[in-house]
């Protein structure tokens, strides 16, 4: 796992649940992490599985079905992010 693109991600939820919280509303983290998971090409319900297993860090699971492709997670990500 990339620890630079996993802190990134950290950071962008963070940053997005801080603002959230700021403008009186809460973020859905799980159903962002669904959302990214399904982009990096899992089924929706494998997804909410993973979000749901607490011994899971939902951004290594990200990570890892993104393969090399560490930029996309984190671009999804932020997609995510934006549309919620």
């Amino acid at each position: 796992m990339s620890q630079s693109s996993a802190q990134r991600i950290h950071s962008l939820i963070e940053s997005a649940r801080s603002r959230s919280s700021a403008q009186g509303r809460e973020l859905d983290v799980a159903g962002i992490f669904i959302t990214v998971l399904v982009r990096c090409g899992i089924c929706r319900e494998d997804a909410t599985r993973l979000v749901a297993d607490n011994d899971r860090d939902p951004v290594a699971s990200i990570l890892h079905y993104a393969g090399d492709s560490h930029n996309f997670a984190v671009l999804a990500v932020e997609e995510a992010l934006a549309a919620a």
